[in-house]
């Protein structure tokens, strides 16, 4: 169980501090040496070694430091260090290649039950290519936990995702949820290219560990309109750019899902402006958003916009979210809107 708990959270790049390496300490201390040893290997294979760390790999630097820390609470048990841990970890101290891009991977336990991981490419730095949208907010995780706990919203329906960013809502919705489609959109061309990397990836999971596959984008490059397919599982997934300024929406939708878009107000506006004409289209569409609660005045501003446009709002659920002890704690909002004219 302590190797399992630990891969989790090394695949997931888990701030090492937060790691209960004191129960590490008791676990192996607690054994003779040849277990001892066995113990350490096991540890390196369940993580910097683990097959998922070689081909979805976090970055060399959280390797380095990741092995440097149980090299160091090893010896402070007084147990004799196996001499693999230090090889590897010489073998990460002349590794001086950064990721590619900029980029590295975290995999995520969504669900230690129904859905063991989600693997994301996502940015090293909280802005790349000049977006935000390269990596993973608080609010879809939340927004995400809460679709599989209401998995019958979304079963056999028509689900769009506005500003879907790297999709760990819209893949666990398709994973636990089976809704008969799911269409990811969003507006950076940069976001659209690895969102459908991460489809792609993790709708080939179940394969044994093939290359990394990159997918496929639009013959015309991801310009509005552009849209690219494929079938994942019983679910038809699309991947559509979508400009909400240009006022467009020619999508069929049940049910509409946001996270972590209510940030300024001219997006705010723009983003409105949208539901109005979602409503339009099908008056009986329910839209779930799903806000980290950062900026008071930015989420009033946002209700109070959705009452001056006639729009209702049915359910405000309110969760807590915190990555790990030492990150800060985060309100979540899920707003559930719909028309003013339904009853």
């Amino acid at each position: 169980m302590l190797s399992q708990d630990l891969a989790a959270q090394f695949l997931r790049m888990y701030p090492l501090k937060d790691i209960c390496w004191k129960d590490i300490q008791q676990c192996i201390s607690s054994l003779g040496y040849e277990e001892a040893q066995t113990a350490q290997q096991h540890i390196l294979s369940q993580t910097v070694l683990h097959p998922y760390a070689q081909q979805f790999p976090p970055t060399s630097s959280y390797k380095r430091l990741f092995l440097k820390t149980l090299i160091s609470h090893i010896e402070e048990a007084n147990v004799e260090v196996s001499e693999i841990l230090y090889e590897e970890y010489m073998r990460l101290l002349s590794d001086s290649a950064s990721p590619a891009d900029g980029f590295c991977y975290r995999t995520y336990n969504v669900s230690s039950v129904e859905l063991p991981t989600i693997t994301l490419k996502e940015t090293c730095s909280l802005i790349s290519d000049g977006t935000t949208g390269m990596c993973t907010w608080e609010a879809s995780h939340v927004l995400a936990k809460w679709c599989m706990e209401e998995k019958e919203k979304f079963h056999k329906k028509n689900v769009i995702e506005l500003g879907a960013g790297l999709g760990l809502t819209g893949i666990t919705v398709v994973h636990t949820c089976q809704p008969a489609s799911y269409t990811f959109t969003d507006t950076h061309a940069s976001v659209l290219k690895i969102l459908t990397e991460n489809i792609w990836n993790n709708q080939n999971a179940n394969k044994p560990f093939a290359n990394i596959i990159t997918t496929p984008t639009p013959s015309d490059g991801w310009v509005e309109g552009s849209v690219f397919a494929t079938k994942y599982g019983n679910t038809m997934v699309k991947v559509s750019r979508l400009d909400w300024a240009d006022s467009m929406f020619n999508f069929d939708a049940d049910v509409v899902l946001a996270a972590d878009v209510v940030y300024d107000n001219e997006v705010t506006r723009h983003l409105v402006k949208l539901l109005k004409i979602i409503f339009s289209k099908i008056p009986t569409t329910d839209v779930y958003v799903a806000s980290t609660l950062r900026n008071p005045d930015t989420y009033t501003f946002f209700k109070d916009l959705l009452a001056s446009e006639d729009l209702h709002i049915k359910v405000e659920i309110c969760r807590q979210y915190q990555d790990s002890p030492s990150q800060p704690q985060h309100s979540i909002a899920i707003l559930h809107i719909v028309a003013s004219t339904l009853p």
